[in-house]
């Protein structure tokens, strides 16, 4: 991969520079990560125009809202242990939402999931009391004040952005870890990752590392400083600095969506968990072009699909994408006000051509052998009365059912303790069972995927010679 990086690096940053010259921005660092980290980085620009301090790849910048995707997965791996469920109503983990308005229905349908899916219908942002100041509430405070809240729209009927409702996802992991949520967090998703650059207080070494925040320009090619506040009043929505180094290894632990692969060392959250993650499940646009996950959400421009997540807070604007099917990702750091997001999508449409270049070239690995033991399986099967036809292969070293459709996907087959009875993967049929039969001659002559039985139709006896 770090050749393929080297090779599209002029075009890379030649994105960068212009990017930064339409916007006039102060500075910009940009990277792109693979499962091991940060692999490239360019800045340009400046972290602070009055000294002409160059930001690198150990530069801080507020992240803002990308701060949420590690509340989300701080909820996850709490989910994952047992002891809560995606689908709870937040009350029962903080009975102090019960004081929450709500003239749509039950304060239950407050649910973790629609918390993280911006589907809950709760108010965006904080209560408020008054016209004349924003409003802004340290999480501890927010308990008090919830009688202020509202359920503003049904829940499920939009994709309406809520700010506030990380808070609450942060103090719900705070009561069920028994334990400060900063400090959970740490343990638990940033110093297992080696995150150690990820913070809400820049320690002394760090804040000589921080980029200078700047609001957009007012008339004046120098471009006013943007007030800094408190990360405290934005801890689980929001509150987070970070450098380039940092998010390429949080873009790393993204890029581990293996089903195979187990939370352990290095790995935060199972892989499966992480596709659960991912995965699109809400439209949130009319024309299609954005879809909801589980905190991440997935973007759609052309036939180029990537997952990530965006942050802007006074002076900095952010973004973290990533293609699960590239196995790279961007990484978008501005101090000035600029859209990151169709930078690091403008990077990632140089490079994700380059690495399919790649692969097209790439020798062919050598091929895995099959199992003695599932070579009768495979062939072709048809539902009698449905006349439908799919096809059990061993294709790139596993067992797979395909579809008489070119288009339609192919399912993983698992093996079971059963040795004609396997798991089916993905899509309508995952998690049922594949099971294979005998016919009077002892060769495989049926199966039943799911309830749907099937014949097989290419049965060939072996021809006899003179």
């Amino acid at each position: 991969m770090d050749e393929i990086f080297t090779a599209v690096e002029p075009a890379l940053q030649a994105r960068i520079g212009a990017f930064r010259k339409k916007h006039r921005l102060p500075g910009i660092a940009a990277g792109l990560a693979t499962r091991d980290g940060l692999r490239w980085w360019h800045a340009s620009g400046f972290a602070d125009l009055e000294t002409g301090r160059r930001p690198d790849q150990r530069t801080l910048y507020r992240i803002a809202s990308i701060s949420k995707t590690i509340t989300a997965t701080a909820v996850l791996q709490l989910r994952d242990e047992g002891r809560l469920g995606l689908d709870d109503p937040a009350v029962r983990h903080l009975p102090e939402l019960a004081a929450v308005q709500d003239p749509f229905g039950s304060v239950e349908d407050i649910t973790i999931r629609r918390l993280l899916m911006h589907t809950s219908g709760l108010q965006g942002e904080v209560p408020w009391q008054d016209l004349d100041r924003m409003w802004m509430y340290r999480p501890e405070e927010l308990l008090g004040v919830l009688h202020l809240a509202r359920v503003v729209t049904p829940p499920e009927v939009d994709h309406k952005y809520c700010n506030f409702g990380f808070e609450l996802l942060g103090l719900i992991v705070e009561r069920i870890a028994g334990r400060p949520f900063t400090e959970h967090v740490r343990a638990s998703v940033l110093d297992p990752l080696g995150m150690a650059d990820t913070v809400w207080d820049p320690d002394v070494s760090q804040s000589a590392r921080k980029a200078i925040g700047y609001d957009s320009r007012s008339h004046d090619d120098r471009p006013p400083i943007a007030r800094e506040l408190d990360s405290h009043f934005w801890t689980a929505d929001g509150g987070l600095w970070s450098t380039l180094e940092d998010l390429g290894r949080w873009i790393g632990q993204q890029l581990r969506s293996d089903a195979a692969l187990e939370r352990g060392e290095g790995q935060v959250l199972g892989g499966s968990t992480l596709i659960e993650m991912h995965r699109p499940s809400f439209v949130a646009d009319a024309d299609w072009k954005e879809a909801q996950g589980l905190c991440w959400y997935g973007t759609r421009s052309g036939e180029t699909i990537l997952i990530g997540h965006g942050g802007a807070l006074w002076g900095f604007i952010t973004n973290i994408s990533f293609s699960p099917s590239g196995k790279v990702g961007a990484i978008v750091l501005l101090n000035g006000i600029g859209a990151a997001s169709k930078l690091a999508r403008e990077l990632m449409e140089v490079v994700l051509p380059a690495i399919s270049e790649a692969d097209d070239r790439a020798e062919v690995p050598p091929f895995t052998p099959l199992p003695d033991a599932w070579r009768e399986l495979l062939g072709v099967y048809r539902d009698p009365e449905l006349e439908g036809e799919f096809i059990v292969e061993w294709r790139d070293g596993k067992l797979v059912l395909l579809s008489d459709d070119p288009e339609a996907p192919k399912h993983d087959l698992d093996p079971t303790d059963d040795p004609l009875a396997f798991t089916m993967r993905g899509g309508r049929p995952g998690g049922e069972m594949l099971v294979f039969s005998r016919g009077p001659d002892g060769r495989i002559d049926r199966c039943n995927g799911g309830g749907y039985p099937a014949m097989r139709v290419d049965l060939v006896r072996p021809p006899t010679w003179i």
